[in-house]
């Protein structure tokens, strides 16, 4: 959380989702104790040690006031926290000190250039966290969920996202839409795709959730998930973060990088595990009305 318009309306989605799911939400600041920092638009001045102290009263106001405003009813329970050092370090300690679901997260994107040399710290985010991480850009639409886009393919780790969906979808009552991911270069073979489609609509059917299935398929997978999630409406992109498509270019990053960076809709990606994926303990802990924690940072 650094306060900007695209950190407060991520919160909207965080505290939007913590009332679905009787959860808490925890709200980072990272106070990165570096007199510069360098970018892609060049050297950034950051605080100053010896602001410290100063600096640390100025967030704890502004944590007050954000809270009073975006929880007025009190119905979510808020922590502020505030931490020193490295981004991606403070998250991932929080993340495991604090037993983290969900990573809440605004970005702004990456330009061509940076997201290919350097990347965005959304993206390192997602990577490499141990829960899944919903990156929200400013072009997000007022919170809620009614429908989630799931590209699959043909990967080992392609379905591990399956469960989640499901229970995302049945919390938010949403439609699903499965998006079938194929290269251009790859023939459409109706009988193989079944295979490993037939099991993940039988589960669609189990927990009576409104769903389609489509086929998708061009030179840039990325770029064809993004325009077919624009194109129904859609409120969240569910992505594997090992999800890397060769034909997508290194220029422009593999798909995993392109969507994150890029996607004007909210996306969620989940870090793949090498057992079979399982429940969230999101959804089990609010099915039996246990207060669980998220994390809204940026």
């Amino acid at each position: 959380m650094d306060f900007s318009k695209i950190a407060l309306l991520a919160l909207e989605h965080g505290i939007f989702m913590a009332r679905v799911f009787k959860a808490d939400v925890y709200l980072l600041h990272v106070i990165e104790l570096m007199e510069f920092s360098f970018n892609a638009d060049g050297p950034s001045l950051l605080i100053r040690n010896d602001k410290e102290d100063e600096w640390e009263s100025v967030i704890t106001n502004k944590f007050k006031e954000i809270i009073k405003k975006t929880v007025p009813k009190n119905d979510v329970r808020v922590t502020p926290i505030i931490a020193k050092g490295l981004l991606t370090d403070r998250i991932a300690e929080n993340v495991k000190n604090n037993q983290i679901d969900v990573i809440v997260m605004g970005t702004h994107g990456a330009k061509v250039f940076s997201e290919y040399f350097i990347g965005s710290n959304a993206h390192k985010t997602a990577t490499v966290s141990s829960c899944p991480v919903i990156t929200i850009q400013a072009q997000a639409k007022q919170p809620g969920v009614n429908n989630i886009v799931m590209p699959i393919d043909d990967s080992p780790h392609s379905q591990q996202k399956i469960d989640m969906v499901i229970e995302l979808a049945s919390h938010y009552n949403a439609k699903v839409h499965i998006l079938d991911l194929r290269s251009m270069n790859e023939e459409i073979n109706e009988k193989k795709m079944n295979i490993h489609n037939d099991p993940l609509q039988k589960k669609m059917k189990e927990a009576e959730l409104d769903y389609v299935r489509n086929i998708s398929n061009g030179k840039n997978l990325a770029l064809e998930t993004m325009n077919y999630s624009k194109k129904i409406n859609a409120d969240l992109i569910v992505i594997m973060t090992d999800h890397e498509s060769n034909l997508a270019g290194m220029f422009f990053g593999g798909f995993t990088k392109q969507i994150i960076n890029h996607s004007r809709i909210p996306v969620m990606s989940i870090k793949p595990k090498e057992n079979n994926f399982k429940k969230t303990d999101l959804i089990t802990k609010s099915n039996s009305h246990e207060r669980v924690k998220m994390e809204m940072n940026y």
